[in-house]
């Protein structure tokens, strides 16, 4: 049987982010399958070369475009050309802008479907020009990051959207580390963007409480506004600077007890606490966009519905705390529940569906 076509357009790709991960395990995921062709084009790339060379393995075709540069310019031009003479089964276009609702006239496909991985609330909703709006409205199917993202949408643009997991990348943990007595110390730990708004100073806040005297915090990752020299106020707080790879990711998740996000602004679906589960990892977050959406477990997966009263965060933290220590979470467990519900095997079956089937 003759594989499909996919046609994977996004309007930029940074080196590291949620919505890159995913971008970057569609692709090797959906090739690996074995059912589809899959053939990119990222309107900004920012990705290293190393990154790029190895999307290139899973695709017959992609453009990584550069802003000003002229040879960028010509290869995407020679793209679009021979796109002419393919009828792509589907059209899978991720991010926002006026480009969306353009590039969906540049080429010919059975089925588009768009991908929206920012808020959808209001504040989001003004940022919309004109033309990215018909592409939502024009769209076969349009995919928000959360239930809640996809009901703020729903409601403006008057037409159904839908919500599906990303994909994440497995992280094979051999770890079977396991809290043994009261007064091991158990490890919790953040990895990904330092901004306040991932609550890093409510980290730092909690790391210098008494009460979790037990607790070590550990932070991995960089931010212009949390320079290493800030972590010095924190004794209880490791701050590990940045790492690269898919090995040292690894590295970081076998040292730790436990995942915390303590977002204060409106989330999408944190890969970071996918990946956490793959490698056995439970984790404590707040109730942010997409977050709610993947806590399938009262214990291992742990929401917090505010931030506001810092007792009551220190009490939600210290009861996970104690449920580990007595051996009612397990990562053995954890990581069950993301193979049966978040592998790339399950989402894989998932994707095609949603990009295939007759809509």
């Amino acid at each position: 049987m003759a594989k499909k076509k996919i046609l994977l357009f996004t309007t930029q790709l940074l080196k590291t982010g949620g919505i890159e991960s995913h971008i970057q395990q569609f692709t090797i995921q959906m090739a690996s399958n074995g059912d589809s062709d899959v053939y990119i084009f990222v309107l900004n790339s920012k990705l290293s070369d190393d990154q790029v060379n190895n999307l290139k393995k899973y695709t017959c075709a992609s453009v990584f475009s550069k802003k000003n540069s002229i040879t960028e310019l010509f290869k995407m031009i020679r793209f679009i050309f021979f796109s002419m003479f393919i009828k792509y089964d589907a059209l899978y276009t991720n991010g926002q802008g006026n480009s969306i609702y353009l590039i969906s006239k540049c080429f010919r496909y059975r089925k588009w479907v768009h991908h929206h991985h920012t808020a959808g609330d209001k504040a989001d909703q003004q940022t919309w020009p004109s033309w990215y709006i018909k592409a939502l409205i024009q769209a076969n199917i349009v995919i928000a990051c959360s239930t809640k993202n996809a009901f703020d949408m729903q409601s403006v643009l008057n037409r159904e959207v839908i919500t599906v997991p990303c994909f994440s990348r497995p992280i094979r943990s051999n770890s079977i580390k396991q809290i043994s007595t009261q007064d091991d110390i158990v490890n919790f730990g953040y990895y990904g963007r330092l901004i306040p708004e991932k609550g890093i100073d409510l980290i730092g806040k909690l790391s210098n409480h008494d009460d979790m005297a037990k607790i070590k915090f550990h932070i991995w990752g960089e931010g212009k506004q949390y320079p290493p020299d800030y972590f010095k106020r924190y004794p209880n707080l490791n701050y590990h600077g940045v790492f690269h790879g898919l090995e040292e990711l690894t590295k970081v998740l076998d040292q730790i007890d436990a995942y915390l996000l303590l977002s204060t602004h409106p989330e999408g679906l944190p890969i970071s606490l996918l990946e956490a589960m793959s490698a056995g990892v439970p984790w404590i977050a707040t109730n942010r966009g997409g977050i709610n959406d993947i806590a399938c477990d009262p214990l291992s997966t742990r929401v917090i519905n505010s931030l506001t009263d810092f007792d009551v965060v220190k009490k939600e933290i210290l009861s996970f705390v104690a449920d580990i220590r007595s051996g009612k979470i397990s990562r053995q467990k954890q990581k069950e529940l993301y193979e049966s519900k978040f592998s790339p095997a399950v989402l894989v079956k998932r994707w095609n569906k949603i990009l295939y089937d007759t809509y």
